[in-house]
């Protein structure tokens, strides 16, 4: 695996080999949950049968993969709840949210990742769930969110949008990302990824932390109850990777924007 020199200007640049994927638009007449019950079996027996215990092997012998805390999740199994996460990579971060536990999850995710040629049923099948690009299909979105966590499933959102290969810090991310798990009252949990150096192999060992439940506080109003759970979830982040994502493959360098060089000519 080679080490790599990413140059950035702002957290909100794009890294991942999706960025210039065909992007269809998610408008109201997408589809976001599905009454043909073919399409459910199919979806069950691809994401339970298939991918999970695939992923699981395929991320224990590639990454080294360890899940610590896990048994916080035991305060929610009859709950359903929102996940989020540092976005680091991706079969770890696509995978994980799915693994650790038995009913399903979902993920939310640009449509760049559900507009993909001959595999367009089988992401959404595991869960792949995009954002919409129109005012009604951010109505139905929110509509199927509802139900899920209603049928005491998970919804996965990693709020800093965009992935960042193996970086070993949390990226400041806006409260919008938490709007909706805010306006539903419901749990969330954290997931923190973190890196450690392995003795025979130059990829990085991967343990993910499991942390919560956390609740929004409803003694504060709208807004400083959704910038109140938003630093938790952020500052939960940060203490696990501080403590443990301990090496570091690629380098992250920010590069001055053209007003920055303009100012200090």
């Amino acid at each position: 695996m080679k080490s790599k020199t990413f140059y950035y200007e702002s957290y909100g640049d794009d890294f991942a080999v999706t960025q210039n994927l065909h992007s269809d638009i998610v408008d109201e007449r997408y589809k976001y949950e599905s009454k043909n019950p073919f399409y459910h079996i199919f979806a069950f027996i691809v994401y339970q049968i298939i991918v999970k215990p695939l992923a699981w092997l395929i991320l224990k012998v590639w990454f080294g993969y360890r899940i610590k805390n896990k048994k916080v999740l035991r305060k929610c199994k009859n709950k359903g709840y929102f996940i989020y996460g540092n976005h680091t990579n991706y079969l770890p971060d696509a995978f994980t949210p799915n693994i650790i536990r038995c009913r399903k999850n979902y993920i939310i995710v640009t449509s760049q990742t559900t507009s993909i040629k001959g595999i367009k049923l089988l992401v959404k099948a595991l869960g792949a769930t995009p954002l919409g690009d129109t005012y009604q299909a951010k109505k139905n979105l929110f509509r199927f969110m509802k139900g899920r966590i209603e049928k005491k499933q998970s919804i996965t959102i990693y709020p800093e949008a965009h992935i960042w290969p193996y970086y070993t810090n949390v990226r400041p991310f806006d409260s919008v990302n938490i709007k909706y798990q805010v306006l539903l009252n419901a749990p969330c949990y954290t997931l923190s990824y973190c890196y450690s150096r392995r003795k025979m192999i130059k990829r990085p060992k991967l343990t993910v932390y499991v942390d919560g439940p956390f609740y929004p506080n409803n003694e504060l109003d709208s807004k400083e109850r959704l910038d109140d759970l938003t630093n938790l979830i952020y500052n939960k982040m940060k203490e696990r990777i501080n403590m443990y994502s301990t090496y570091s493959i690629h380098k992250y360098v920010r590069k001055e924007s053209e007003n920055e060089t303009r100012e200090q000519a």
